[in-house]
Order: C-alpha cells, then sequence, then structure tokens
C-alpha cells in the first residue's frame, strides 16, 4: 500500500483556480487535470522514467510530468488525502484535506478520461466534506508520502488498516474482531477496522477507570455505555481523524440515546476520535458545547501509529 495526496484545484485563468472536488465526490474519482487530449491508459503501471519521456515528447510541462508519473503508479488499496490547499501560509505549514479515498480495482486501478475532469483514476471515497488542517506542507499537485511520520500525521489510522498488527487479547466479548483477514479494500472496510481499533482502546480504559460490571458496549447503536450510580457517560467512536468531522456525525446519534434515558439520572455525552480537539474560544468544539445544554465533551483515544506504517 502506498500513501497520496492530490490536489482538488485546477487553475482556470492564471492565479484563478476551480476546487474540482466535487466533481471528483460525484464521479467517485480522483483526477489531474494535465495533459488533456493525451490518452495515458498505455502507460498505467509504468515506470515514471517512462512515463516522464512520454510526456516530454508531447511538450508537457514539468509540472504535468510530476503528478501524473504518481498518477499513473496508483494501484488498488493505495489511500489518497484530497487536499483542499496545500502550500504554506507565510511561514506557517498548512496542509487542508477536505476527503479520503482508497483507489478501486483488482489487479490495476480503473483509469479514464473525461472531458471535465482530465485523467481520472475510480475511488472509494472514506469520508468527505471535510476541512482537516494538518501541519505539513504539500504544495504541488500529486504527492507520494512515503515517510512514516508524515503518512501517520496525514492519515492517522486509516494508514494502518491493510497492515498486518499484533492481534488483541480477546479474552471477553466486550473486545471487537480487527484480525487481519484478506478483505478487499473498500472505505465501509477500513472504517470499520479504525472503528473497532479505537473501540477496543476506549474499552480498555473505561473498564481499567470504572470496573467491567458498570461497562457495555454497543447498546441500542451507542458505542459504550457507563452506568454510574449517579449518571450515565455515553461514548461514541468515530474513525475519521478529523474531531470536528467526529462531533460532527456523532452527536445527535447519542443525544436521540440519550433522550430515552432522560427521566433517569444525569447523562454526560461523549464524542471518542484519534485527533486532537481544538477548544479554543473561537473553534467549533468550543461552540457546540455552548450551544447545548447537555455535558458534553470529546475525548482523543491516543494510539500509536508511526511503527505500523
Amino acid at each position: 500500500m502506498s500513501y497520496y495526496v492530490i490536489g482538488s484545484k485546477y487553475e482556470k485563468n492564471p492565479n484563478d483556480f476551480e476546487d474540482k472536488l466535487p466533481d471528483m465526490l460525484r464521479r467517485s474519482v480522483v483526477s489531474v487535470g494535465f495533459a488533456r487530449g493525451v490518452n495515458l491508459s498505455d502507460f498505467v503501471g509504468e515506470s515514471h522514467s517512462k512515463i516522464v519521456h512520454h510526456l516530454k515528447s508531447v511538450g508537457e510541462s514539468s509540472s504535468s510530468y510530476t503528478a501524473l508519473k504518481h498518477f499513473l503508479s496508483l494501484k488498488p488499496g493505495d489511500l489518497i488525502a484530497v487536499k483542499i490547499h496545500g502550500a504554506p501560509n507565510g511561514k506557517q505549514a498548512r496542509l487542508l484535506i477536505g476527503a479520503y479515498a482508497v483507489v478501486k480495482g483488482d489487479i490495476t486501478p480503473n483509469y479514464n478520461t473525461c472531458e471535465e475532469l482530465g485523467h481520472t483514476i475510480e475511488v472509494d471515497f472514506i469520508e468527505s466534506e471535510l476541512s482537516y488542517l494538518v501541519n505539513a506542507s504539500y504544495g504541488q499537485t500529486m504527492h507520494h508520502i512515503v515517510d512514516s511520520t508524515k503518512v501517520a500525521q496525514i492519515f492517522g489510522l486509516y494508514s494502518t488498516f491493510g497492515n498486518s498488527t499484533t492481534p488483541i487479547e480477546l479474552d471477553s466479548p466486550e473486545h471487537k474482531n480487527t484480525d487481519e483477514i484478506e478483505v478487499k479494500a473498500s472505505s465501509a472496510y477500513i472504517r470499520k477496522q479504525v472503528h473497532n481499533r479505537i473501540q477496543n482502546a476506549l474499552l480498555d480504559e473505561l473498564v481499567s477507570q470504572f470496573g467491567k460490571s458498570k461497562v457495555e458496549k454497543e447498546v441500542d447503536y451507542i458505542d459504550v455505555l457507563v452506568e454510574l450510580e449517579d449518571k450515565y457517560l455515553i461514548y461514541e467512536v468515530k474513525s475519521s481523524p478529523s474531531p470536528e468531522a467526529c462531533i460532527r456525525e456523532a452527536l445527535g446519534q447519542i443525544m436521540h440515546y440519550g433522550y430515552q434515558k432522560r427521566n433517569r439520572k444525569k447523562i454526560e455525552y461523549i464524542v471518542v476520535g484519534t485527533g486532537s480537539v481544538d477548544n479554543s474560544k473561537d473553534s467549533y468544539y468550543s461552540y457546540i458545547k455552548g450551544s447545548i445544554s447537555e455535558t458534553f465533551s470529546y475525548k482523543q483515544v491516543e494510539i500509536k501509529l508511526t511503527e505500523e506504517v
């Protein structure tokens, strides 16, 4: 498995860019707009040198062949972060991710061309509608990410789904299976494996803190319920590396469950993810906390990544 960052902005005119991510999402593809009118189907999976030589021979720029040599090297199962913005803001690194995807296909990816996007490869989007900020700079159209620390920083637990891991000791049904088996890569599989791994880590922590008798998993569509003498703690796990996306997706779900228990005990709502939440005054998290009367928080479960990439 390899990891890539690809841009979603196409330059229509000098310094005038159009975001093509909505079109990519609609077609379930990632794309590169260079070398329009040049069919490169015969170069899918070829060496970088062969791709570059051909593109130079037809007059393409260095920006074009630098992007397309990576694009045509994509393989089924590769992970892609689609960036909305990647260049630094002054001296501040700024990579803004709008979506994550996994490349579809059996032996080779499904390559095509279209007038709207240029060269396309089919993907399964893991998640979209993000504005996930990472402290990194990748200003070119496409980058192959090979440094394990950067892979972990950009892709989070998504980067570990297809690698062999040390099996978790399943001494009780509290844990969910994360054994790695031969599975065709899909967004649903990736999300499920990441979710289960976070949930297992959370369960271990809560059982250690409160005792096994007080912790239940998967109760009426929520992930974990802790029942104490004076209150319920309702936890919902989400797989996104973006805390804001986790909160957006989980909050309605856990509050609906809390509504059913509202006349019994005090309720605390906890959304769980792996990212570090921004709790500054003007953050989305602070806005949500200040907008609802219920007790709500975000919990980060930290899982070491770099040795497994």
